[in-house]
């Protein structure tokens, strides 16, 4: 026989599983919203988030230019139309010719800081860049890979990142930069880079300016870019990208140097993560169905 009160419950159970499932699959990988929102309140001087835009979200001053074929891909969370993607190995890049993002482009006294995630493809590319500020070895200011491991330029040096991970495949990293070239003193002066894997450790090391026991590092004269265009996913002069399908999302620029309790700040908030769905479907429906084992024992007879 039919039993409306029975129904009725059935249809509200149902729909609690539903919302529940739901629920569970719209947490997963909600450490990316973390990670924007750490990095909102440090108080970026430049903000790009790249949600389906190219304009600066802080002032909305500063507009990157889409260039032969850069277009929008997926962010770290899946997010489609959230991130910059690189279709083509040999075109496809952003510019920004004015404002000027990076703090102290084209002077030897600069101070700043950037940081901003990064993926790379199926294939990792034999060489690319991440970004640059120059053309010229004497001013330039770039990240690229090259020879299976990442690298920094900056004024006349080429610096090798030391204990970084190897670029892999189909993998999102975390760069970080911090920079005070205003004088030359030991351990102070120089560049502090910061690299990681999502999800992985994070990497850092120190590059100092000036002339150590007859070691010159960063020169005393050498710029930090430019100050020109400023280019994302490809080197104009060279015409190379990360490689096809690489991605770049959330970069940030500051006009200090940012402490490494602040970068680690972000890399934290990046790979903090939420129980994945499969974990909070089974501790949910377990406690439903245990409900429900209650609830229908007592529309038995006799119960």
């Amino acid at each position: 026989m039919n039993n409306p009160r029975k129904n009725n419950r059935m249809k509200k159970l149902l729909t609690t599983i539903a919302i529940s499932l739901a629920f569970a699959t719209t947490a997963v990988r909600a450490d990316l919203a973390n990670y924007q929102s750490t990095v909102t309140g440090q108080s970026p001087t430049y903000d790009f988030h790249f949600d389906n835009s190219l304009v600066d979200s802080v002032g909305g001053t500063a507009t990157f230019t889409a260039n032969v074929g850069a277009t929008f891909g997926s962010d770290y969370s899946g997010n489609a139309n959230d991130a910059v993607s690189f279709p083509s190995a040999t075109t496809g890049y952003l510019s920004l010719a004015s404002p000027v993002v990076i703090s102290g482009e084209g002077t030897a006294t600069a101070i700043g800081s950037m940081s901003m995630l990064f993926y790379l493809p199926n294939t990792v590319p034999g060489t690319g860049y991440l970004f640059s500020d120059s053309e010229t070895s004497a001013s330039e200011f770039a990240f690229d890979e090259s020879g299976g491991a990442f690298q920094l330029k900056v004024g006349n040096k080429t610096i090798a990142l030391t204990g970084a991970p190897t670029p892999t495949a189909n993998t999102w990293y975390y760069l970080g930069l911090t920079y005070n070239l205003s004088g030359t003193a030991v351990g102070v002066n120089g560049v502090n880079w910061y690299l990681g894997a999502a999800g992985g450790t994070l990497t850092s090391g120190f590059y100092q300016k000036g002339t150590i026991g007859g070691t010159t590092y960063i020169s005393t004269t050498a710029t930090l870019g430019d100050g020109g265009t400023f280019i994302l996913g490809n080197r104009r002069a060279f015409n190379n990208t990360f490689g096809v399908g690489s991605e770049l999302d959330e970069l940030a620029t500051w006009s200090t140097a940012l402490d490494s309790s602040v970068i680690s700040a972000q890399f934290n908030a990046l790979t903090t993560t939420v129980p994945e769905p499969s974990t909070c479907a089974v501790l949910g429906l377990s406690g439903l169905l245990l409900f429900a084992r209650r609830t229908f024992r007592h529309d038995l007879p006799g119960k």
